[in-house]
Order: structure tokens, then sequence, then C-alpha cells
């Protein structure tokens, strides 16, 4: 049992590894820093990206005008934060590389299999984020980058569970977490449809003006945000005999306040990107606080080792 102890403790550190991934790419998402290097995996032709336009060839503009920089100039930040991004991402790969490994070691086949989809997962999550940069930044392609990267952590969240002796809450109520948790992921994914109609109108409007002009998806997102709201007390409410022993409950509770706070912001002072980034990372906290206390109401470890 060992293996299992160490493939869990592993498990533990490539989940905060995930984390700091999606962080990562809503902060260039938020700084407008996508296509801070227009090619990949290199930026810019270079393993290190350039520090100044100097290094750049003289006629850059034209060689990359396919990728939008017929209008866009050369930025150090945004380089440098898709490039961290992009660092970021390959030591998560690498997480999950040597989870795969570890997880050889048990012998137990389903772990392995599990561990292994993973795998080709982050390896599609890659790809998909090359996709991204070269139709620079497609609306639906950053949808699918998303949902993905939610796939990812559940998977992690669900392998990790399996390989746990912690303890085990009563399975009952789950069809309101189930709920809470479809409703999560329809709220995200409307929510990435609103952020793209930002970056649309962006180029359109004044800042001040782009709230005003955002298409039916915005009223529907925020109209659906009071349902993430009654859904969420209820599942609290439904679970509030273990609320002294679930950290998760109090975060959803801390994560709600943050979300409303930073939807009133965005939605009457010009959709800033610091309340855009606590916005994703909040709505991204709720989904892993729902799956992992559904998760704990299982044995997922019965699942792979039958």
């Amino acid at each position: 049992m060992r293996s299992i102890s160490r493939y869990n403790n592993f498990c533990y550190f490539t989940i905060i590894s995930v984390c700091l991934i999606i962080a990562a790419g809503g902060f260039v998402r938020m700084s407008g820093a996508g296509m801070g290097c227009p090619d990949w995996p290199k930026c810019f032709g270079k393993w290190i990206p350039p520090t100044h336009v100097s290094q750049l060839p003289q006629n850059y503009k034209e060689i990359y005008s396919e990728r939008g920089y017929d209008d866009l100039d050369y930025n150090l930040f945004n380089t440098w934060a898709e490039y961290i991004n992009r660092l970021i991402g390959l030591v998560g790969g690498l997480f999950c590389f040597v989870l795969f490994v570890l997880s050889t070691k048990t012998k137990k086949p389903r772990l392995i299999f599990l561990s292994f989809l993973l795998l080709l997962l982050m390896g599609f999550q890659a790809w998909m984020g090359a996709l991204v940069v070269y139709s620079i930044l497609a609306p639906f392609k950053i949808t699918i980058h998303m949902l993905i990267a939610l796939i990812i952590i559940s998977l992690l969240f669900f392998l990790y569970r399996s390989t746990s002796s912690s303890i085990e809450y009563k399975n009952e109520f789950v069809r309101f977490l189930i709920m809470g948790l479809f409703i999560s992921v329809f709220q995200i994914i409307l929510g990435t449809q609103v952020r793209e109609a930002v970056d649309a109108l962006s180029n359109l409007f004044n800042r001040d003006e782009i709230v005003s002009q955002l298409p039916l998806v915005f009223e529907i997102h925020r109209t659906t945000a009071w349902v993430v709201i009654i859904s969420n007390i209820i599942i609290i409410y439904k679970h509030r005999f273990t609320f002294s022993n679930e950290t998760e409950q109090l975060v959803i509770i801390l994560t709600i306040l943050a979300l409303l706070f930073s939807g009133i912001i965005m939605s009457y002072f010009s959709v800033p990107g610091l309340a855009q980034f606590i916005h994703l990372l909040g709505a991204v906290a709720i989904f892993i606080c729902q799956l992992s206390m559904l998760l704990k109401r299982f044995n997922c470890s019965k699942l792979v080792f039958p």
C-alpha cells in the first residue's frame, strides 16, 4: 500500500499544479496577454522570449501579420505573461506524467488506465492551447479549453479520493450536489461566452459602453447567478450537519460573496480585469468544492479497486 500512499500524495500536488494552470490562464485572459506569443510552442520563434523589441526582426509585424500583429505591437508584459503561463502548463504536464509513472507502481489496472487518460487529456489540452493561439483567440476554442480544464480537475479529484483513506460521509442529498455541479458548469460556459463578447466589443466601443452593448447571454448569465446562489444555499442547508468538518462549505459561502461582489463591480464599473479574474477563480472554486463534497459521499476506492 506504500505505492498507493505515494501516488495519493503526489496526486495532491498535481491538483495544485493544475489549479495554478487555470489561475495563470485566467490571469492571461484578464490582462489581455493571450497573444503575447504569436506562435506555439516557441514565442516569436524563440525558446526564451525576447525582452526587448530590438531582439525581434524589423519586419516582425509582417512575419506575424496573420497572427494579429498587423495591429499589435510587441509588449514585454504580455509576452512574458503568456510565456510563464505556458511554463506553468508544462510543469503541470510533467506532474501528470510522473503521476502516471507512479500509477504503474501500484499495479492497479484501472488506476493506471485513468492516470494514462489524464495524461492524454493534458496533451489534448496543450494542443487546444496551440489551436487557441493559431486561431487568434477564437471564442469557441477558448470555451472548449475551459471545459477540458474542468474535466481534468474532476478526474484528478476522483483519483485523489479513490486513493485516499479519509472519512466518507453519508451518501444522502447527493442529487443536490449533482444539480449544483451542472448549474455551475452551465454558468461557467455562459461566463466564457460573456467574456468573449467583452473581448469582441472592446475593439468597437469605449470601456464604459461595453456592458450596455453586451448580447442576451449577459442577461442570462446575470439571471442564472441567482440560480447558482439558491442551489448552493440548498446544498449547504442539506449538509449543514457536516459543516464544522467540511471546509468546502465555508469556502462556498465566501466564494459566493466574492462572486456577487465581483459581478456587481463588473456590471457597474466597466468590467475591470481584476474583477474578471476573481470571478473566474470563484466560479472554478465553487465547482471544485461541490465536486469534492460529492466524491466524499461515495466510496470511490471501490470504483477503482473492486
